[in-house]
């Protein structure tokens, strides 16, 4: 937000105070813009540029946000470093989360100690934030918070995002085919699966849940190896009007797997009328 003086006297000057919010984590440069309207003409709109540094009295490195990116199954590990600006020795003195997929722990440092990236000081307070172990494939975003014993910062909050992707993935997880007159390209659709291990597998067969509209079809046959193709394509005899509205099928692709036998793909068909030209514009 912003104060100002709404009046400026011409050739005088005037007053404007930018106020900017900082969360207690908050540090480093910062920019802002401020837009600023006028009846001075010529200069009906100016920007000002706002640059300020901010200090924080938590600083939680490299910040307090973490991303746990992996696979499922995976145990994925990451690391944040915590300590008074001040330099007076910080107490973690509770964590407080309620999510049974995330475990959240903290050491203080004896002695100086590189973890990573990250440049650890006599007296920080490492924390390790770990996936709990056997997760399946799922996305989720949630936030922690942890007493500290500074006076002005009795709690911190950490942001964290959650992504583990399948064994076997298909890249996209959803095709669309398009069902409408003229339109042969989006007839069909084209899509990779994955093995995010990097392992050889094979896929066996591929079952569409209606195979009078669609079927699929495996671009490398029964090859082994770590991405396949699979074109997925409406049935010829299938005509623009055959369908009232959106059709939500499955295509189910058999892998030789043990661990993961079956990978399930949505597919979407979706009808369009001919657009037909509209009436053409009378001359003026």
């Amino acid at each position: 937000m912003a104060e100002h003086d709404s009046v400026i006297p011409a050739g005088g000057s005037g007053k404007l105070t930018a106020k900017v919010k900082t969360s207690v984590t908050q540090f480093g440069q910062i920019s802002k813009n401020v837009s600023v309207t006028t009846d001075a003409t010529g200069a009906e709109r100016l920007s000002l540029n706002v640059r300020f540094t901010a200090v924080a009295s938590i600083e939680v490195l490299p910040r307090p946000q973490v991303y746990l990116s992996g696979t499922e199954g995976d145990e994925i590990v990451r690391h944040l470093l915590v300590r008074r600006r001040d330099g007076e020795p910080l107490e973690v003195t509770e964590i407080k989360h309620h999510d049974p997929r995330i475990v959240v722990t903290t050491k203080r440092l004896e002695e100086p100690r590189t973890i990573g990236e990250l440049a650890g000081r006599q007296g920080d307070v490492l924390m390790t934030i770990a996936t709990a172990p056997g997760l399946e494939a799922q996305g989720i975003n949630g936030r922690f918070r942890f007493s500290t014993n500074h006076p002005d910062v009795p709690n911190v909050a950490v942001s964290y995002a959650l992504r583990l992707r399948p064994v076997i993935e298909a890249r996209p997880a959803q095709v669309r085919l398009i069902l409408q007159e003229g339109n042969e390209p989006a007839r069909s659709a084209m899509m990779r699966v994955h093995h995010n291990r990097s392992d050889d597998f094979k896929i066996t067969a591929a079952a569409s849940s209606k195979p009078e509209l669609f079927t699929a079809e495996l671009i490398d046959g029964d090859a082994e190896q770590q991405v396949h193709t699979v074109a997925v394509m409406l049935d010829e005899n299938v005509q623009a009007g055959a369908l009232r509205g959106r059709a939500m099928e499955t295509l189910v692709l058999t892998t030789d797997d043990p661990a993961n036998p079956e990978v399930e793909v949505s597919v979407l068909i979706e009808p369009r009328g001919l657009r037909r030209p509209g009436a053409p514009r009378p001359l003026e």
